[in-house]
């Protein structure tokens, strides 16, 4: 069987009609390439919009947006429980100091009890009530500060709780009246961070098995 002659030999003797076909071949050749570019690309567009989008996902769940979230195990040894032997007592020793001032502010008010009852001629059931308000006080007290403690630290919590404690003792200590006396005691155990603070502060620094 003869071979079936090329477009371009059949029209060989005109060479505008060659031309034209060989122009038609090239431009359909660079149709191609543009064609397999652009669904190469739109591929590539494909693949970048899905790990945007997943990336995305991850940015936009609740509470997380661009940060990074930290635990325990990233930076175990940064923590309390890294701390040398020697700072772990320096620190619970000071703790310890501060508590025993806040029991103080507990107890000693009822060796007063006499002079408070004949200072301000009330009866020593109602001057007992001074003791009993800031208990009552620092119950709320334990439970306002703790949330704040986790938040901000223990140490501001702990210096701006003493400080407030301190100041609510002024007027305890000069008082014009027996109404004075039950407010100041009323503020001083709200203001008192107690053992919710202090206590934390022993999780802290060592584990449940070594407290």
């Amino acid at each position: 069987m003869a071979e079936r002659p090329s477009e371009t030999s059949t029209f060989t003797n005109n060479p505008d009609i060659a031309a034209e076909i060989a122009q038609e071949k090239t431009e359909n050749l660079a149709d191609n390439s543009s064609s397999v570019s652009d669904n190469t690309q739109a591929e590539q567009d494909d693949g970048t919009t899905t790990n945007k989008e997943a990336n995305g996902a991850k940015l936009d769940l609740p509470g997380t947006h661009d940060k990074i979230e930290i635990t325990e195990e990233d930076f175990y040894d940064e923590l309390g429980y890294g701390y040398p032997t020697w700072k772990k007592w320096m620190i619970i020793t000071i703790v310890f100091l501060v508590q025993v001032s806040m029991n103080f502010n507990t107890s000693l008010y009822s060796n007063a009890l006499h002079g408070i009852s004949e200072e301000f001629g009330v009866s020593m059931q109602a001057a007992r009530c001074g003791a009993m308000i800031f208990l009552v006080f620092y119950a709320f007290g334990c439970e306002l500060w703790a949330p704040w403690s986790e938040e901000f630290g223990r140490k501001p919590i702990l210096q701006a709780s003493l400080f407030l404690v301190n100041i609510w003792q002024l007027p305890v200590a000069m008082p014009p009246n027996f109404a004075t006396i039950l407010i100041g005691r009323a503020l001083g155990g709200l203001s008192t961070a107690g053992g919710s603070v202090t206590l934390g502060m022993v999780a802290d620094m060592w584990n449940a098995d070594d407290q």
